[in-house]
């Protein structure tokens, strides 16, 4: 096989691939010439590839408008992938590298059925006076960075379940009135991360940013936690685009699109 024809290939597979993300971005089925006009390819160029993943099954022909939409063949592959990824396994190396670059206890948390917050794994700081975080164990999420990032991107219906009910006062910070909470929910939507000022333990605040799946559902929080003693406007500074890049590069690995990342 000659140079030419493995790029040209590999060029088919390619235009292939766009086929089916332009298929599935749109909100109604494309037929040859839509997808002709969207790729900048000849019509027999797209014919074929289109007729390639139907045969395939990737791709499903409506008879009566001659458009083409996404099969449940792509959605079975995609949940497949989704269910073998163990969200602790791809967590780690971010966890890994922004400990290194912070110094801090890094943290990947998950929000609960029953909206309990709990910490799946960490990397510790290696300074002398730094948090003590437990596996396992569950936290109110409306008192800590990690749950105040899921919580800000839950839907309306579940986060007024979530918060039924008195908001119990931990520390003198606490947010108990849900008015104040739902404001700063909202601030943390539009910057993209949240800050707990020793509001669960007086001693531990934290800087957290959301981890989204490949649906754009918010599925976990990438945080940082530091003695309160050292949190201040600065650190905050600094911490939260490490933690923003951190938690795109894991909802990327998650399937997140990159224009819904951005």
């Amino acid at each position: 096989m000659t140079e030419e024809r493995r790029v040209g290939t590999v060029q088919s597979l390619e235009h292939g691939l766009k086929i089916l993300v332009a298929v599935s971005a749109a909100d109604r089925g494309l037929g040859i010439t839509d997808l002709s006009r969207h790729l900048g390819l000849a019509k027999g160029s797209i014919s074929r590839l289109v007729s390639t993943l139907a045969r395939s099954s990737f791709l499903v022909r409506d008879p009566s408008t001659a458009k083409y939409r996404l099969s449940t063949r792509v959605w079975e592959l995609g949940n497949k992938a989704v269910s073998r990824l163990d969200l602790r396994d791809i967590a780690r190396p971010v966890m890994e590298e922004l400990n290194r670059a912070t110094g801090e206890t890094t943290h990947i948390t998950v929000l609960t059925e029953d909206g309990q917050m709990i910490f799946l794994d960490k990397v510790d700081s290696t300074r002398a006076i730094r948090p003590n975080v437990q596996l396992g164990a569950p936290h109110p999420p409306y008192c800590s960075a990690n749950g105040k990032a899921m919580l800000a991107h839950q839907p309306e219906v579940r986060l007024t379940r979530l918060l039924n009910g008195s908001l119990r006062q931990y520390t003198p910070t606490t947010i108990t009135r849900k008015h104040d909470l739902l404001a700063q929910l909202e601030n943390v939507r539009k910057q993209g991360y949240a800050v707990n000022n020793g509001e669960y333990r007086e001693d531990v605040s934290g800087i957290a940013a959301p981890v989204f799946d490949h649906t754009g559902r918010v599925v976990a929080a990438l945080g940082v936690s530091v003695p309160s003693s050292r949190m201040n406007a600065r650190l905050v500074r600094d911490l939260a685009p490490q933690l923003k890049k951190g938690a795109r590069t894991l909802s990327l690995a998650l399937g997140q699109h990159r224009d819904d990342a951005s």
